[in-house]
């Protein structure tokens, strides 16, 4: 803009100038005089004129009046751009075009010198550059000057707008800071106008939506906490690094441990924390078995991953499959040894029927006898049958038990006197005392009457001649206790926690007598009828085999 005003400033002045060259042209004056002339009128301005005729040669070089000091070789330096410029222009005067340029510093107005209508010169005028320069400069100190009077001016009022915007801002700046380290409870004031009104009601909305949130994260976590804690299983969860973020427990019981442990004492089975390392290093679950402390665990550990799927931990799982072991251990005992009482009297009677056929037996008193032996194994494998069928219904509460009140003496002396002649026959004492008094039971008569037998005949069949067997009964709290001791071969301690299970026999080889169901039958009819059954044992000395049953007073 100051630029253009210079050029307003030079575009009259080159125009009078032109016409005064033609003026004097006309009037026949030398270069010299015309020199001169214009020297003495051009005195007064601060403008720099160039003169060329129409061969494009400089005739005139004017410097007008200016205070501005220079050295030589600056002048020189400035002289010389001056003149390539002028040069640049100059073939456009000569065509008769007027030139004004802003190139740099420098300011220019080209005018041709015109006689008769034909270009015979050209006139260059031009603002010096260090008056440009100084102009300049001066014009941006006075904008300075001004900016620095405006902003004294403006500083107060521009602080109390600012400090009416940012102090609302500050506010809100803090409340969510506060927001994002858990305090939900403070509120943005909402009595401002405009967007910060709106943006304090926008951070309070957000403030109580996230507490809802956060909320019902809690509820979840407490829920899962509680069923991860509630749970019998233990769990272990890590971290990407193998740190312990959660142990429910459980772990404790499985372990034997505590929480103040180490975590290699917490879970010490080295080969679980390799388990570990290559379920977050590979990232695929690892499932095995180990006993600890003569009880079997599944161990389970699968990775947890997070949102970009990346291994984030991982999890393991231990269950205490002891039960279940022992329950499969004890299914294929029972097949096995199902099969082996039903092969013994069925390979007995194949074995006679072969030899009868075959006609190898033709005495009719060897083949009576025969006849006899496989009666008696048909017999034997019908008892069979019936034991398994009896235990599979109690086991299944799937019989009817009548309960009735009887007199527990009048049971107990009617199996005595039948169990006595056994024992004599066998060369065994057999002793009964009544109970000490009249006790009345409320349970199922024949039910209680088949336990007494079985515990008798195996106390009978496992007592050598010159032993005894005795039949007792005692009061105990609000029950009966009925009693059964022999002097018979007893029963090993690792054998006592077996003896009421089927088709166990003390003997491993199996070639005593009997099913071996027997206890086994005992013991649910004493359980269906809420009632107890155990037995004390010395090897070589005896067993006394006991029950009890509820008790009912007799008026």
């Amino acid at each position: 803009m100051f630029k253009d005003m210079q050029i307003q400033d030079l575009k009259p002045r080159t125009k009078a100038i032109s016409e005064m060259i033609t003026t004097y042209q006309k009037e026949g004056i030398s270069n010299r005089e015309l020199e001169e002339k214009i020297k003495s009128s051009y005195s007064l301005w601060n403008d720099i004129l160039y003169i060329y005729d129409k061969n494009g040669k400089l005739t005139i070089r004017v410097e007008g009046n200016t205070d501005v000091k220079m050295n030589k070789d600056q002048k020189l330096h400035i002289d010389n751009e001056i003149s390539k410029t002028f040069e640049k222009y100059l073939p456009m005067i000569l065509s008769g075009k007027h030139i004004q340029s802003n190139e740099g510093l420098l300011t220019l107005v080209g005018e041709p010198i015109l006689d008769k209508g034909a270009v015979v010169g050209a006139v260059f005028l031009s603002k010096p550059p260090e008056e440009l320069r100084t102009a300049f400069f001066g014009f941006r100190g006075s904008v300075l000057l001004s900016a620095f009077g405006v902003f004294l001016l403006m500083i107060f009022p521009v602080y109390k707008v600012a400090k009416h915007i940012t102090n609302p801002l500050k506010d809100m700046q803090s409340i969510a800071m506060e927001m994002a380290h858990g305090n939900l409870t403070l509120k943005a004031n909402e009595s401002y106008k405009g967007e910060i009104g709106e943006l304090g009601q926008s951070l309070n909305y957000l403030s109580s939506k996230l507490s809802e949130t956060i909320s019902d994260l809690k509820i979840e976590r407490n829920r899962l906490k509680q069923i991860i804690d509630g749970l019998s299983e233990g769990i272990i969860a890590t971290d990407s690094k193998g740190n312990i973020t959660h142990i429910n427990p459980a772990i404790f019981d499985v372990f034997n441990t505590s929480k103040e442990k180490e975590p290699i004492e917490i879970l010490p089975v080295k080969e679980i924390w390799e388990d570990f390392d290559i379920v977050l290093s590979k990232g695929y679950a690892i499932a095995r078995n180990i006993e600890w402390n003569h009880n079997i665990l599944r161990v389970t550990i699968c990775p947890l991953e997070d949102e970009m799927n990346e291994i984030a931990g991982a999890v393991a799982l231990f269950q205490d499959i002891t039960a279940l072991e022992r329950l499969e251990k004890t299914r294929r005992e029972y097949v096995a040894n199902v099969s082996h009482e039903l092969r013994t009297p069925i390979s007995a009677l194949r074995a006679l029927l072969e030899t009868i056929i075959d006609g190898m037996v033709t005495d009719e008193e060897a083949k009576k006898r025969y006849y006899n032996h496989m009666l008696h194994e048909t017999m034997r494998l019908s008892r069979l049958i019936n034991d398994l069928l009896t235990l599979s219904r109690l086991q299944t509460d799937s019989i009817s038990i009548d309960n009735e009140e009887f007199a527990i003496g009048e049971i107990m002396a009617n199996v005595a006197e039948r169990y006595s002649v056994l024992a004599n026959e066998k060369g065994i004492k057999f002793s009964f005392a009544l109970p000490p008094e009249d006790l009345v039971v409320m349970s199922n008569m024949d039910l209680v009457e088949q336990v007494i037998i079985i515990i008798l005949d195996n106390a009978i069949k496992y007592t050598k001649a010159g032993g005894s067997v005795s039949l007792y009964a005692g009061l105990e709290s609000s029950s009966v206790k009925i009693s059964v001791a022999d002097t018979g071969m007893g029963i090993y301690p690792d054998d006592l926690p077996h003896v009421f299970e089927r088709f166990y026999k003390s003997d491993k080889a199996r070639v005593s007598q009997g099913t071996g169901l027997g206890l086994a039958i005992a013991y649910e009819i004493i359980h269906q009828l809420n009632g107890s059954i155990f037995v004390d044992s010395i090897p070589e000395k005896g067993s006394i085999f006991t029950f009890t049953l509820p008790m009912t007073s007799i008026d």
